[in-house]
């Protein structure tokens, strides 16, 4: 695979893409603060952002779609955002209220997604933010390769499981009780798996 130079026309369009989108996004949280979600027309969104609709379509099929591309936005950008051993329940926390902050939004971006496909996705996601959590304690130890992944996947299953249950469960459990409770128990977990994995 070959890099485009930065200054190239792929490179440009590709900025300029990502840019549509991002305006895009953010005229739709604006319409989302005062507008249901399927209220939202293509049209006010355009009128909003000076893109046309032709280049609307280019990027989504409709509201929805743009809906839950921002909703995987979202969730990338909070879990990320606090990817190490301390703070990976304040992201997790911070992502639950996000999530009960913009219930309808959440919803009629799962309505739109494949339970598979909204597994797989929150899987990568959680999944990344181990990879992160797990590189803190990696040097003090050495890990064989299907031990290395087998960690992985228990740590990410972990807050994938119980995200999937709360949102089946229409977000019954108090997040604050819920994070603090999944914290509490899994608090130095990671360390002594390593412990009892490494070599």
């Amino acid at each position: 695979m070959t890099l485009e130079p930065p200054g190239s026309q792929e490179a440009i369009d590709r900025k300029s893409g990502v840019r549509t989108r991002e305006a895009l996004a953010a005229a739709l949280k604006a319409e989302l603060a005062r507008t249901p979600l399927d209220k939202v027309s293509v049209r006010r969104l355009t009128e909003a952002t000076g893109i046309t609709r032709q280049a609307f379509y280019y990027h989504f099929s409709g509201v929805a779609d743009l809906a839950v591309w921002m909703f995987k936005a979202e969730i990338s950008d909070r879990v990320m955002a606090h990817a190490t051993y301390e703070e990976w329940s304040d992201g997790f926390l911070e992502l639950l209220l996000w999530l009960e902050r913009h219930k309808e939004q959440t919803y009629l971006s799962l309505a739109a997604l494949s339970h598979e496909e909204l597994e797989r996705f929150l899987h990568r996601q959680f999944r990344a933010m181990t990879v992160a959590i797990l590189a803190e304690f990696e040097a003090a130890a050495e890990l064989a390769p299907a031990e290395r992944a087998f960690i992985i996947d228990h740590f990410s299953l972990l807050p994938l499981g119980h995200l999937l249950h709360w949102l089946a469960t229409d977000m019954d459990a108090d997040p604050y009780v819920l994070v603090e409770r999944i914290e509490r128990i899994s608090h130095g977990s990671l360390a002594r798996s390593i412990g009892e994995f490494s070599r």
